[in-house]
């Protein structure tokens, strides 16, 4: 298989991992709050990439620079936006979160543009555009439109799911520069998980005691769990190591297509596994984001297949 396919089969399978990733948030904190959750995480994830690098004999940065490089993508790419991504679904829908995501491919595509010149067609700015004030609709709907109890807290939800959208291009394009750079992509997407659990830990210790702490996690139950070891594993290890591979091959901007796709894989699982109604803000901000998408790749897909 070439290389370029091979990243396309890579960026598939993480858009299906990232797709069921809200869905499986959600129904996880029904059990744990954001920060048990995600140092639980982290704490897995880290017991799997300590002694896989020492065993992989794992190259590591040699400058200086470059390690200041790692640190600050790996902040970026898991303390932040995750903490991010999982405060945003305690508060509102995992569809609202799934659609949001939506955005982040052609802000990547802009970000591609900004830093790696990139070339941006004419179309592309109008679909940016379009799809902006999609994700605004999405973002105020629940105020404006839908008229539901809850409106407040899901309006703050879909705000900071917008940052969290915003981080993870943010830690897409510090990937590209660091890979850009020869760092190892495996060492870069495990470091991440390492980061996460030594500032996550202390912050949760001070936050509840540690017996709490654990009657919490030994009580939950079994389902509770796989999506915590979902979430470590397969969104965590397995996703953030392919999409690293995936975009030192190609383009960011060719790589953001197949994010289009993580908003379907949600949007399935939130309705048929979760229940969730398909709000009207749900759908008037899904219509606008898809046109400003079409007319976004409508060139481009044109000009460059895929295969």
């Amino acid at each position: 298989m070439k290389p370029r396919h091979t990243a396309y089969l890579y960026l598939l399978l993480v858009s299906v991992i990232w797709g069921a990733a809200s869905p499986v948030v959600k129904n996880t904190l029904t059990w744990f709050d954001p920060w048990i959750f995600l140092t639980y995480r982290f704490a897995v994830s880290t017991a799997i990439a300590v002694p896989y690098l020492w065993l992989a004999r794992t190259p590591m940065p040699k400058k200086s620079s470059d390690w200041g490089l790692v640190l600050l993508t790996a902040l970026v790419s898991a303390p932040l936006s995750l903490w991010l991504f999982f405060e945003a679904l305690s508060k509102t829908t995992a569809l609202s979160g799934s659609l949001l995501t939506a955005v982040g491919p052609l802000l990547m595509i802009l970000g591609g543009a900004i830093f790696f010149r990139d070339r941006v067609t004419h179309s592309e700015r109008i679909g940016i555009t379009i799809t902006i004030m999609g994700a605004l609709v999405t973002v105020v709907g629940p105020l404006i439109i839908n008229g539901q109890m809850d409106t407040l807290g899901r309006f703050e939800g879909n705000l900071i799911m917008l940052a969290a959208v915003s981080m993870d291009i943010v830690a897409a394009l510090l990937s590209k520069q660091a890979m850009q750079r020869k760092i190892n992509a495996t060492f870069l997407a495990q470091s991440q998980f390492v980061l996460g659990l030594v500032l996550f830990l202390p912050i949760l210790l001070s936050l509840r005691p540690a017996g709490d702490i654990w009657n919490v996690i030994a009580t939950a139950p079994l389902e509770a769990h796989l999506g915590v070891f979902f979430m470590a594993v397969l969104s965590g290890t397995i996703a953030y190591t392919l999409r690293n591979m995936a975009v030192k091959i190609i383009e960011i901007s060719e790589s953001a297509l197949f994010n289009y796709l993580q908003p379907l894989w949600g949007a399935i699982l939130a309705v048929l596994w979760l229940g969730e109604p398909i709000t009207k803000s749900y759908v008037v901000g899904g219509l606008v984001i898809a046109i400003g998408v079409v007319i976004a790749e409508h060139k481009r897909s044109k000009g460059k297949g895929l295969f």
